[in-house]
């Protein structure tokens, strides 16, 4: 099974995350239950408990699951930068340096947005290509130049691309500068 924008390692970071959030929450839920001694007279109630609910052993299951719940959760948010930067770092290294050339950000934000293209209709390829084209920053009056489109063509087609996500439109006197994001 393949989750789109996850590699193997945030697969792997995602399944544990949800493993130990299903087994903190069931062991949460379901505490380990009393044990209750009747002496015909008198109740004895066991006290190797917790606060009289969780055992020894269920609070260190707690803490354990929680703990694998950040660590997963802070792979899963950071592992593009941790691993960008590894890979920084290993390039850095004098034996690396002229072996492999890291992209500049802009390349790697070109081959992103490169990707995009092929998912859009007909006039959204055209104007997302007029911005791809002017290395993702244009002023709105040049899209409706360079693609020889309406204005109101290329404000409705805007709308939609950054309803979508893929741009953003930022006020600039009388226009728009349009941004790839």
């Amino acid at each position: 099974m393949h989750i789109p924008g996850l590699n193997g390692h945030q697969v792997l970071a995602a399944a544990i995350f949800i493993s130990a959030v299903f087994f903190l929450g069931i062991k949460l839920m379901n505490p380990t239950p009393l044990v209750i001694w009747s002496t015909g007279t008198d109740f004895v109630i066991q006290t190797e408990h917790v606060g009289d609910i969780y055992t020894l052993t269920d609070v260190g299951i707690i803490i354990f699951a929680s703990l694998v719940v950040c660590a997963s959760a802070l792979i899963l948010l950071f592992y593009d930068k941790i691993h960008i930067e590894a890979v920084a770092t290993v390039a850095r290294t004098p034996e690396f340096i002229s072996d492999i050339p890291l992209p500049s950000p802009l390349e790697e934000r070109r081959r992103r947005w490169e990707t995009v293209l092929p998912t859009l209709k007909e006039d959204q390829q055209l104007i997302y290509q007029s911005i791809l084209d002017a290395d993702g920053l244009i002023p709105q009056s040049d899209i409706v130049e360079k693609t020889g489109l309406s204005k109101s063509n290329v404000s409705r087609t805007l709308d939609i691309l950054e309803s979508m996500g893929l741009i953003e439109k930022r006020r600039r006197g009388m226009g728009n500068i349009i941004l790839l994001k």
